[in-house]
């Protein structure tokens, strides 16, 4: 009588990694490689203990252009103001705005990092706030 054996799932999939390693580091499409490299963009903005405030604040980010040939995009605006007719002219409070952007660039093929950027902007207020307005606007270098 034959019997059947079974292979267990997770030896396929096992197999199925160690041909795809195998079909893309033998592959000569794989030489060409990007060199590494990493972005880091962060934008925030806080209030507290505010009175009599007018807030506004918009965030537009894209990973790609919108026809897919630019760069990654980051679009942050924060807007802080009293309401109109306030008895303090103006906002009363403390409020914080942060921008960072840090860049680890790489050169030919190598994982090491060749280059290193780092950008921070950081503002904070306290007391009447008659206009509050910041814009961060960054654009990456990398094209796909």
């Amino acid at each position: 009588m034959l019997s059947k054996r079974v292979i267990p799932t997770r030896s396929i999939v096992h197999l199925f990694c160690i041909l795809l390693l195998f079909l893309l580091l033998g592959s000569p499409v794989f030489a060409l490689s990007i060199p590494a490299f990493e972005s880091v963009v962060r934008a925030s903005s806080s209030v507290s203990n505010m009175q009599e405030v007018a807030l506004e604040s918009s965030l537009r980010s894209s990973l790609v252009s919108a026809d897919g040939s630019g760069p990654g995009e980051v679009h942050y605006m924060v807007s802080i103001s009293g309401i109109n007719g306030s008895a303090a002219g103006g906002a009363v409070g403390s409020a914080k705005t942060a921008f960072a952007v840090s860049i680890l660039e790489g050169r030919d093929t190598l994982l090491n990092h060749s280059a290193a950027h780092e950008w921070k902007d950081t503002t904070e207020v306290h007391g009447t706030i008659a206009n509050l307005r910041k814009t961060f606007d960054y654009s990456s270098g990398i094209r796909l």
